[in-house]
């Protein structure tokens, strides 16, 4: 329960309000509460839409995600009812950034009452898809048509890679609001298991991903290789491979102006959030500044140093021994490989400090 103070014109003593936040879970929901006076905000996370691209993450404003064990997901080492993502409520701002952003619906906002937050006088990004209207039938009896109706008011990636698939007409197609380019580490694809392990292949909601065949494919390729015709650039591969053999460069993102006009402060802070999307170009993208050295000659003196080099006892090894099966069995960890890869320094030395203890 979080408290603010509210400051009173009057004689009065000062009053205590209080923000009240809690959580439902249940078997492919998360369910975030938060009530303040007489507004309430719901924003329903929905585990088996989630596709593990980790745009949400990249743009909360208040780190409130963190990336789940979404290797193992992809794998089939653990089932989908796992959550991709964790979030934590408690720092959740409600600000719904993650319901505008998300590629595949994942995320649904609910406020009441309704006038009090409109998500139309905030940016967006652009539609994953387009069509060419002239062709369009909207046939009432066509399941693939009546499925692109229903689906076009938000995000729905898996659906839309469905519809052009089967589009009657041919004029449906997936199109993406962010530029990038996918990169695989070919100087490290010797750490590929791609019949054991399929995590990118598996995880693609548009099955950009494949394992080459043909001798050609393979020569040219390697082990696995990307459709970029069919890609979006969500991520959602680089976050599944649990050897870091791929890259997602996001070049840009296309940013649509709120629908209702106005000179609202919160717009900004936005697009700001938004083009975190492109953080890596931002930081990459950087030239190096080359910083002069001034060398100075150092005369080195060669000493010989004569010295008996103690040796462990037969207890010393066994421990030092069981101390480092603790520590590789802990940097095994998908867990603890995000977060260092997350740079979060003081998850990992308090994770440790704790297994070393135990």
């Amino acid at each position: 329960m979080i408290e603010i103070s509210k400051s009173v014109t009057d004689d009065k003593d000062l009053e205590e309000e209080e923000i009240e936040k809690n959580i439902d879970i249940s078997s492919d929901q998360l369910i975030l509460k938060w009530k303040f006076q007489n507004v309430n905000k719901k924003l329903t996370y929905d585990i088996k839409k989630c596709i593990g691209c980790s745009l949400c993450k990249i743009v909360c404003p208040v780190d409130a995600i963190e990336l789940g064990p979404i290797p193992d997901i992809a794998q089939g080492i653990l089932d989908d009812s796992n959550p991709q993502i964790l979030i934590d409520h408690e720092k959740c701002c409600y600000c719904m950034l993650c319901a505008v952003i998300c590629p595949n619906d994942a995320f649904h906002e609910d406020i009441t009452p309704l006038e009090q937050i409109d998500l139309d006088e905030f940016p967006s990004i652009g539609k994953f898809f387009k069509i060419d209207i002239s062709k369009c039938i909207e046939d009432k009896k066509s399941e693939i048509c009546q499925l692109c109706l229903k689906v076009r008011d938000r995000n729905n990636i898996r659906d839309y890679f469905k519809i052009q698939k089967e589009c009657p007409t041919k004029c449906f197609q997936i199109t993406s609001p962010i530029e990038g380019e996918v990169v695989i580490k070919k100087n490290m694809l010797h750490k590929c298991d791609p019949q054991g392990c399929k995590a990118c292949v598996n995880i693609c909601p548009t099955e950009s991903f494949f394992i080459p065949e043909k001798a050609e494919d393979v020569k040219k390729y390697g082990k696995i290789a990307c459709n970029e015709e069919e890609c979006f650039y969500c991520g959602a591969c680089e976050n599944s491979c649990p050897d870091d053999l791929i890259l997602v460069k996001r070049k840009n993102i296309e940013i649509n102006d709120p629908k209702k006009s106005g000179n609202y402060p919160w717009i900004r802070g936005w697009i700001k959030n938004i083009k975190e999307i492109m953080r890596k170009r931002l930081v990459y993208g950087k030239e190096q500044i080359q910083i002069p050295v001034i060398e100075e000659e150092v005369k080195k003196i060669t000493k010989r140093i004569e010295e008996t080099i103690p040796q462990l006892s037969k207890e010393d090894r066994k421990k030092l021994a069981e101390l480092n099966d603790k520590v590789q069995s802990f940097l095994k960890s998908s867990k603890i490989r995000y977060w260092i890869k997350d740079k979060k320094t003081d998850k990992v030395r308090k994770e440790l400090s704790k297994i070393l203890n135990q």
